[in-house]
C-alpha cells in the first residue's frame, strides 16, 4: 500500500495527545492493534492485518470535536461552497496554538489552498501553510480537513463508518469509556489511512505534488479572502472570522459604480459611440460586481456566463462595459461557424470604384483628324495614319486601359470580425452561445488570443495580439437543443465560470420598471408570476421547442401598453413563444392565465 507524506514513518513516532498516552499506560496496549474489531472494513488484508494509532490524525480528532463543541471563543469553524447542490469547496478555519490555518480543500484534484494567519483582532499577519515535513506540520490541519469531509452528508467521500466511529469517540469521551474510546480511536486512525492511501477511484484524493520547497503551494491572495471566492456559504462548524460568509451582491447602481471604477480603463473619443447605454440606475448584478473586481485586481480578462435565455446574461456584459467606460463588441456563433469566420473574412467588394476614362473622340473628330483622334488615348501623334488604322487602334487602346483598371479593382475584401476588432483596443467582448458551434475544435483557434502576449495571424498575413486590457465574455446556455460541450482548453483559460441563476420577482420588477416605465405593481406581480410559472411547467414537461422567461415578459409589458388587452398580449408575446402547438398555447392560457380574471369577477 503506497505512502504519502501524511503516513511517513517518523508521523508515527510523534507523541500522542496526553489523553491518549494516559489511556493507553492505564489499559496496558500499545500504539498497533492486531485485534480484528479494531480494523476498518477497508483493512482487507487476510494476515497480518492492524490498525495504528496516528498521532495527527488524533490530534484533528479531538481539535475537529471541540472545534464541535465551541468552548472557546477561537475554537474554529468548518463549513462548504455549495454551488446549484453540489459541493465546491470544503472549507475550515482550523486553530493551532497562536495561529489559524484558513483553507480550503477541492475534492475534485485533491488540492488545498490556504493560509496561516495569526490570532490578532487587527488584523495580523500571513505565512504560506508548511508542507508536512519534519520542521513544519505534521499534517494534523490537512487530515482535520479530510475528517470533516468524511462526516458531512452532502459530501462524495461522506464515510459511515468513519461518521459512526467519530460520534462513539465523542460519546465515550465524555462518557470516560476508555476501552471504547481506545477501540473507536483505531477505527478512526485505520479508516482515514485506509481510504487515504487505497489508491482506488473511491479514494481520497489527495495531490501528492501540492507541496514545493517544504510550502503548500497554493496560497489565498488578500482578494481571495475579500471577494468571496473561496468562502462558504453554508457554515457546519462554528463561525468563520476570516473567509467569512460568502458576500452577496451590494446592490450597487450602474451610476454608483461608475464612479467607484472610474479611470481603471481609458476609452478614444472615436470609440464612445459603442459604450452602451443602459438606464443608470439598474442594479448591478453579483456576476458583474465579481468580475469588476477581478479585472481591477488582478490580471484576469476571461469570464464565462451560463445560464438560461432572460437571466440577464448579456446585459450584465453591457452594464460592465457602461461601467468601465469600454467600447462593447458582441459575435454572435452559430452552428455554422468557423475558424475563419471567428477572425475575418472575405466578402465581395460592393462599393466599385468610379474610374474616370480620358474622354473618347467622336466619329466626326476620327474622320477630319485621325492622328489627333488617335492622340487623345495613346499620347503618340501618329502623322498620316488611316482612318482605318486609327479606328482599330482606338478600340484596342480603350479595351486594355478599361481591363487595367478593373484588373486593380479588388474583387473581395478582407473584414474583420468583431472579435478581432474589440481585441486592437480596450474593450469588453460578448462572445454569444459560443456552445451552438457544430464543428469540433473550432473555439480553439481563438487559444491564440486567449493567452497573454500570444500572437495570432489572419489570412492577409497580419499578426494580431489581443490588447492586455480587453475583456472577453462568453455567455451560452449548455441546456438548450444544439448546444455542445466545450473543449476543455478553452475552458481552463476562463477566469470565471458563473452560472446565472434565474431573475427573482424583485429584480424582474425592477428591471422592468426602469426599461418600461410602467409601475402597476398589481399587474406587474401577475405577470411575473405567470412568466415564472409557464417557465416551471416547460422545464417540467421537458418541452424545448419554446422559451419563456425575462425577455416574454417585458414584450408582454410593452404589448400590453400598446394594444390595452393584456389576454391578446400575453397570447402574441409570451404564449405563441412558450409552445408553438396551438392546443399547448390553448392550455397554458387556461391554466395560468384565465383563473386570475375568474378571481377578479
Amino acid at each position: 500500500m503506497p505512502e504519502i507524506c501524511f503516513y511517513e514513518p517518523w508521523t508515527y513516532q510523534l507523541a500522542l495527545p496526553e489523553k491518549f498516552e494516559q489511556i493507553l499506560e492505564e489499559t496496558k496496549k500499545k500504539r498497533i492493534s492486531y485485534e480484528a474489531d479494531h480494523c476498518s472494513q477497508y483493512n482487507t488484508r487476510t494476515q497480518g492485518k492492524s490498525a495504528k494509532l496516528h498521532p495527527p490524525t488524533l490530534s484533528a480528532v479531538l481539535k475537529l470535536i471541540a472545534m464541535q463543541e465551541q468552548k472557546e471563543p477561537d475554537a474554529g469553524a468548518a463549513g462548504i461552497q455549495n454551488v446549484e447542490n453540489s459541493i465546491r469547496y470544503f472549507c475550515m478555519e482550523y486553530p493551532l496554538d497562536e495561529e489559524v490555518c484558513v483553507m480550503t480543500y477541492n475534492f475534485r484534484n485533491g488540492r488545498f489552498c490556504g493560509i496561516r494567519k495569526k490570532k490578532d483582532p487587527d488584523g495580523g499577519d500571513t505565512t504560506k501553510m508548511p508542507g508536512v515535513l519534519k520542521g513544519g506540520s505534521t499534517g494534523e490541519e490537512y487530515l482535520a480537513m479530510l475528517a470533516f469531509a468524511s462526516i458531512v452528508s452532502k459530501s462524495r467521500y461522506y464515510d459511515d463508518e468513519f461518521h459512526a466511529c467519530y460520534e462513539e469517540l465523542k460519546r465515550a469521551l465524555k462518557k470516560g469509556l476508555v476501552q471504547l474510546v481506545l477501540k473507536m480511536s483505531f477505527l478512526c486512525c485505520d479508516n482515514l489511512y485506509q481510504r487515504v492511501t487505497a489508491g482506488t477511484k473511491d479514494a481520497i484524493p489527495f495531490d501528492c505534488n501540492q507541496f514545493f520547497n517544504g510550502r503548500l503551494k497554493d496560497s489565498f491572495l488578500s482578494f481571495d479572502l475579500n471577494s468571496g471566492i473561496y468562502a462558504p456559504n453554508a457554515c457546519i462548524i462554528g463561525s468563520f472570522k476570516v473567509l467569512g460568509a460568502q458576500k452577496g451582491k451590494n446592490n450597487a447602481t450602474i451610476a454608483e459604480l461608475k464612479v467607484a471604477y472610474k479611470g481603471c480603463f481609458t476609452c478614444p473619443s472615436v470609440e464612445e459611440e459603442r459604450i452602451p447605454m443602459l438606464p443608470e440606475n439598474y442594479i448591478a448584478s453579483q456576476e458583474v460586481e465579481e468580475i469588476l473586481e477581478m479585472v481591477t485586481h488582478t490580471p484576469a480578462r476571461l469570464f464565462m456566463m451560463t445560464g438560461e435565455a432572460g437571466t440577464g446574461k448579456t446585459t450584465d456584459a453591457r452594464m460592465l462595459a457602461q461601467i468601465l467606460g469600454l467600447p462593447y463588441y458582441v459575435f454572435t456563433c452559430g452552428p455554422g461557424t468557423d475558424e475563419l469566420e471567428l477572425l475575418a473574412s472575405t466578402v465581395p467588394n460592393m462599393e466599385t470604384k468610379k474610374r474616370t476614362l480620358p474622354q473618347l473622340p467622336d466619329f466626326q473628330d476620327l474622320q477630319m483628324d485621325p492622328a489627333s483622334a488617335l492622340y487623345v488615348l495613346s499620347g503618340t501623334y501618329e502623322d498620316g495614319i488611316s482612318e482605318g488604322e486609327a479606328f482599330h487602334k482606338l478600340l484596342s487602346l480603350a479595351f486594355e486601359k478599361g481591363y487595367e483598371s478593373a484588373r486593380k479593382e479588388k474583387d473581395f475584401f478582407l473584414k474583420e470580425s468583431e472579435i478581432i476588432k474589440a481585441c486592437r483596443r480596450p474593450s469588453v467582448l460578448e462572445i454569444q452561445e459560443p456552445s451552438m458551434i457544430e464543428k469540433p475544435g473550432t473555439l480553439t483557434r481563438l487559444n491564440s488570443l486567449f493567452d497573454d502576449g500570444a500572437v495570432t495571424d489572419l489570412i492577409n498575413g497580419e499578426k494580431i495580439r489581443r490588447d492586455p486590457n480587453t475583456i472577453i465574455i462568453m455567455t451560452t446556455n449548455l441546456d438548450y437543443v444544439g448546444c455542445g460541450n466545450f473543449n476543455q482548453s478553452v475552458l481552463s483559460r476562463m477566469s470565471l465560470i458563473q452560472p446565472k441563476q434565474e431573475l427573482t420577482e424583485e429584480e424582474m420588477k425592477q428591471r422592468i420598471t426602469a426599461r418600461t416605465g410602467y409601475a402597476d405593481e398589481n399587474v406587474l406581480r401577475f405577470m411575473i408570476s405567470v412568466v415564472k410559472k409557464i417557465h416551471a411547467y416547460l422545464k417540467e414537461e421537458d418541452l424545448q421547442d419554446g422559451v419563456c422567461g425575462y425577455r416574454e415578459l417585458e414584450n408582454w409589458v410593452l404589448t400590453f401598453r400598446a394594444i390595452k388587452d393584456i389576454r391578446r398580449a400575453a397570447q402574441i408575446a409570451v404564449l405563441s413563444k412558450a409552445a408553438m402547438d396551438p392546443e399547448e398555447q390553448e392550455h397554458l392560457m387556461k391554466t395560468y392565465i384565465e383563473p386570475y380574471y375568474s378571481k377578479q369577477e
